[in-house]
């Protein structure tokens, strides 16, 4: 009883308070405030609202979901689709087929590099990417081209050149999208996993580069190239951009702090958690 009493009066205090800002307001000088006391009066009133919408919610028998499933939402798009990525077949990336199609792919290691061990024969993708058709309006495979084998096959060549890398260590999924639905399920998957070749990881970024051009000699050698010589446009550049010793040293860091997803059940149970709905 004591209790209930208590929350009474703070809810009755957090309503007056609202009551008192509320009713001073349009007597308030606003140009004689300064702006960071402006910031500071509007983020007590937010705090409020939160605590008062918190606390009626909770007085209400009826309980309320804490998410809407909205099919039309991109982000739950993606989440579908690179679930869908997920139940295709590991093929070698070294003997993709040519094939009409835009979408989205992962590709995986399984070799002895032991910087990447931890990655090594796990599910946990290296590099995950996307490739848009041809045209933004495309409306079939035909349509959007050859994008992503041909996306596929860019990555091979330069995993081929890799003086200390081999192509057959290499295996991918991939998976054709309806035109527009492949950048959503590329953030979600580069969100998921973090892989460590994707250039929003911060750290081994760059198989993506297509070369510098003559005049532009002087740009710094991604991290990629640092770990893996043997492009030659690549080889022209005379500084990195992040020292090798460096690159293993956040590799290190990154495996520790985000263990890769050993198997594809842990990636799906993964998905299902963040798509329950919870009520109360």
């Amino acid at each position: 009883m004591g209790k209930a009493v208590k929350q009474s009066e703070s809810i009755a205090d957090w309503s007056s308070d609202l009551l008192d800002i509320a009713n001073s307001a349009p007597e308030l000088d606003m140009e004689s405030i300064s702006a960071p006391s402006l910031k500071k009066i509007k983020s007590k009133i937010e705090t409020a609202l939160r605590h008062l919408s918190d606390i009626s919610a909770k007085l209400d028998p009826v309980k309320q979901p804490n998410s809407v499933f909205d099919p039309s939402n991109p982000e739950a798009v993606g989440r579908v689709v690179a679930m869908a990525l997920l139940s295709q077949p590991k093929t070698g990336l070294s003997v993709i087929p040519r094939f009409y199609g835009a979408g989205v792919y992962a590709i995986y290691y399984t070799g002895p590099f032991s910087a990447y061990a931890p990655l090594s024969g796990s599910d946990h993708p290296i590099y995950v990417g996307k490739a848009d058709p041809e045209s933004a309006k495309a409306r079939n495979p035909l349509e959007q081209g050859e994008k992503l084998c041909k996306r596929l096959k860019e990555h091979l060549k330069s995993i081929q050149k890799a003086t200390n890398l081999d192509a057959s260590d290499f295996q991918c999924r991939f998976l054709v999208v309806a035109s527009g639905w492949q950048e959503a399920a590329e953030r979600y998957l580069i969100n998921l996993y973090k892989p460590i070749w994707n250039k929003e990881t911060k750290i081994c970024y760059g198989i993506g580069k297509h070369g510098d051009s003559a005049d532009t000699r002087g740009n710094k050698r991604s991290p990629w190239d640092t770990m893996h010589a043997g492009r030659e446009w690549a080889g022209q550049t005379v500084v990195d951009q992040i020292p090798h010793e460096k690159i293993i040293e956040m590799l290190s860091t990154h495996f520790n702090t985000n263990p890769p997803i050993v198997d594809k059940q842990q990636a799906v149970d993964t998905f299902l958690s963040e798509m329950c709905q919870h009520h109360g």
